[in-house]
């Protein structure tokens, strides 16, 4: 028999090694990473208060009585002089701020503001001038709700700063989290990896899909809430964005002034004046919200809000008026007249609070905020879970695999 020569040892693979990441992907991840920290409480506070104060109206009109009234179709609005003087009357105001109408069967605003401590708003029926209730948005709710949503319930100098660069912070997350999100090759498993939830998996995957996931499915609708508080928060930004919608013009911010040698002609209050011009040009009171504005000083004009809506905002067109004579100082112009950063400006609060689609939208909005809010938090958990073993490499580039 003829020997068999041994078996010749197989050869063992290599192991391929994983093309490194490209180095615009380890910037995105670590800015990610390190922004998402530094912005986390801010983003969890700012994202819960706007979820909170996104149907602030809605349970306003259900948990409020004195929201609506009962009323007549044949019963007319009484003019804003009689609502002024009724509010001053019954709280010795020494003025108010304005008299707003809010359509029919809703009660009337009078507003009282004197400083950022003494705020009021007292709720009239406008038909009979009976005060219904005074709030003291001090002491309110969902004052509170706009405080911490604006600057942390910090004074404003510090914490509306706070407030504008976390939201800057959060939409450069939101970008570089978009090319952690981006798988390098498409296939069946990174597709399902990419818009899936994997609830059946272990918390650390479940985790992992939370942030992932639905980081992706919101991060329009999050970029468009961010950007939009950021004109708010940062007049840089809300000039820049002026310029660029507008084609490149500077915004106008110079404010009127009345002519204090101006004389009234007339002995009828102005406001009664201005309520009557509105009706006598044809704007129902019934369908309309009309905020008429009073003067503040020597020098203050009228202004004279009319708002087709009580949904939103972007439709509304202001007039001024001069304090005596009631000349028109500046008519604004219909919203498809404006040039495009008017447009945007008008747009903005619509956009910012989710009103601008109606109740649907509102409800994306409320959505995308308990996620944005979620973000930091599973976020968190993420790089904690990574950087257990080696607490003292925290500053190394994270792996998202």
């Amino acid at each position: 028999m003829e020997a068999t020569s041994p078996a010749k040892p197989r050869k063992k693979k290599k192991k391929k090694r994983k093309k490194p990441r490209s180095y615009f992907y380890r910037i995105s991840a670590w800015l990610h990473l390190w922004l998402g920290l530094i912005s986390g409480i801010v983003v969890v506070i700012v994202s819960l208060t706007a979820a909170i104060l996104t149907f602030e109206q809605e349970i306003k009109n259900v948990t409020e009585p004195f929201q609506n009234i009962e009323y007549n179709e044949t019963d007319e609005f009484l003019p804003p002089s009689r609502l002024k003087n009724a509010v001053m009357e019954e709280y010795s105001f020494p003025s108010v701020y304005s008299v707003v109408y809010r359509g029919a069967g809703k009660s009337a605003l009078v507003p009282y503001y004197a400083n950022r401590t003494n705020y009021q708003e007292v709720y009239v029926n406008p038909y009979t001038g009976e005060v219904l209730h005074n709030r003291k948005l001090n002491d309110d709710f969902w004052r509170s709700m706009i405080i911490g949503h604006y600057q942390l319930w910090l004074p404003r100098s510090i914490g509306k700063p706070i407030v504008a660069y976390g939201t800057l912070i959060f939409v450069i997350a939101l970008l570089t989290g978009l090319v952690l999100w981006w798988p390098k090759r498409w296939n069946k498993r990174t597709k399902e990896a990419s818009f899936k939830i994997k609830w059946t998996a272990k918390f650390k995957r479940l985790n992992y899909d939370l942030h992932n996931v639905l980081g992706f499915y919101s991060l329009l609708i999050a970029l468009v809430l961010g950007l939009t508080g950021m004109v708010y928060g940062m007049q840089w930004f809300s000039d820049a964005a002026y310029w660029a919608a507008s084609g490149g013009e500077n915004r106008n911010t110079k404010s009127l002034i009345s002519d204090t040698t101006a004389v009234s002609t007339t002995n009828l209050p102005e406001e009664d004046i201005l309520f009557q011009n509105v009706m006598q040009s044809g704007i129902d009171p019934n369908d309309n919200s009309i905020n008429i504005q009073f003067p503040r000083g020597e020098t203050g004009v009228w202004n004279v809000g009319i708002n087709p809506s009580f949904e939103t905002r972007w439709q509304s067109i202001n007039t001024s008026y001069n304090q005596n004579s009631l000349e028109t100082l500046k008519e604004e112009p219909r919203f498809p007249e404006l040039n495009g950063g008017d447009q945007l400006m008008k747009l903005n609060y619509d956009l910012h609070v989710g009103a601008i689609g109606g109740i649907w939208t509102k409800i994306i909005a409320f959505l995308v905020c308990l996620i944005s809010a979620s973000l930091p938090i599973t976020g968190f958990i993420v790089w904690w879970k990574k950087s257990k073993n080696k607490r003292f490499k925290a500053l190394k580039f994270p792996s998202y695999k």
